[in-house]
């Protein structure tokens, strides 16, 4: 196929170029700063390889060694890697939740295995985890936003481009900052923490905008001698109506029923064993051994919570607290057992 092609390129292609005679130079036309020449052109002369100083088998041996060194490093490499975090810490907070969860589970095997043992029957109650979203996104830590500043300054420089393409602009390599961008909005964007946030008002929705925030009651109908203590609305549910029915029976005995709520599902979020102590009154107890509580997680939509509904059912006083906030109050009224159930359940 390349003999066909080469004998019609030298019959269509030469005859214009036979005609000059071979001492005639080629020279370019005048109208044109192109310089002629014939079609095919000289090849350029191969450098001339050098003989190898060593034989074959000394050349396969070199290879071989080279490849085997870099198995080696390679392999060396691999089991580093099984061993680079030893000395750092791991598994720190699972190991801290963990302690805590595999002592809960044998503490409710025996209060079960004691209960049969004493013939006494379990009380069911149902509490709600009221939860307000976040309304704004949280704060970034300052590695993050270090991070996402020097990726926003790398973007605005990209592969350089011919140069018969324009210039970059001064301007297009300008990162601004958060403050700059905010100050050349149409408008004045409303503060991430509020004037409740400063003031320390817990009884409105509009704080804690950050994170979520949960309605919890100040109530002694858990039969506490010792007072009224913060915890998250429960009622006992009635032999007619399901677990979900209760809690949100629940929320309208704290809250009222001018606020809309979105309930995930019908399982419990989850259970924790109370058991009645000889402080606690006989006609509360009931000769029930203690309480399994269910606590379901429900989710604030929108409305206005009505105060006189909380007063009616005998609460004394309610709050939007966040997760620490709530932790904090248990934490000096049950002690700190106590507050962990909230701090890994909220």
């Amino acid at each position: 196929m390349s003999l066909c092609f080469n004998y019609v390129r030298r019959t269509l292609l030469s005859p214009p170029i036979r005609h000059i005679q071979s001492t005639t130079p080629i020279t370019a036309l005048p109208s044109s700063n192109l310089t002629i020449r014939s079609f095919s052109a000289a090849k350029k002369p191969k450098k001339k390889q050098e003989e190898p100083t060593q034989s074959w088998a000394e050349r396969k041996a070199a290879a071989k060694a080279i490849r085997t060194e870099r198995y080696n490093a390679h392999q060396d490499r691999l089991e580093r890697l099984k061993t680079r975090r030893d000395n750092s810490p791991k598994d720190v907070k699972k190991n801290l939740f963990r302690g805590w969860w595999d002592n809960e589970l044998k503490y409710h095997a025996y209060l079960v295995r004691n209960a049969k043992r004493e013939g006494k029957p379990w009380r069911i109650r149902v509490a709600v985890m009221l939860e307000r979203l976040p309304v704004v996104m949280p704060d970034e830590p300052q590695w993050e936003e270090d991070y996402n500043m020097l990726r926003a300054y790398l973007d605005t420089y990209g592969k350089e481009l011919p140069g018969f393409m324009p210039e970059d602009k001064e301007e297009d390599h300008i990162v601004q900052t958060n403050e700059e961008m905010l100050a050349e909005l149409p408008f004045t964007p409303a503060p991430r923490e509020t004037e409740h946030d400063h003031s320390g008002n817990v009884k409105t929705l509009d704080r804690q905008l950050k994170t979520r925030v949960y309605l919890t009651v100040q109530t002694d109908k858990e039969g506490n001698r010792d007072g009224p203590r913060w915890t998250l609305p429960s009622v006992i549910p009635t032999h007619e109506e399901t677990l979900l029915q209760a809690a949100q029976r629940a929320v309208k005995d704290a809250a009222g029923e001018t606020l809309t709520l979105w309930c995930p599902g019908n399982a419990p979020m989850a259970v924790n064993f109370r058991p009645y102590t000889k402080n606690m009154s006989e006609d509360f107890t009931q000769n029930y051994y203690g309480e399994k509580i269910f606590y379901y997680r429900v989710q604030y939509d929108h409305g206005e919570l009505d105060e006189g509904a909380y007063l009616k059912n005998g609460i004394k006083d309610y709050a939007w607290l966040s997760k620490e906030e709530m932790v904090e109050r248990v934490v000096v009224e049950r002690g700190e057992h106590q507050a962990k159930f909230f701090k890994y359940m909220l």
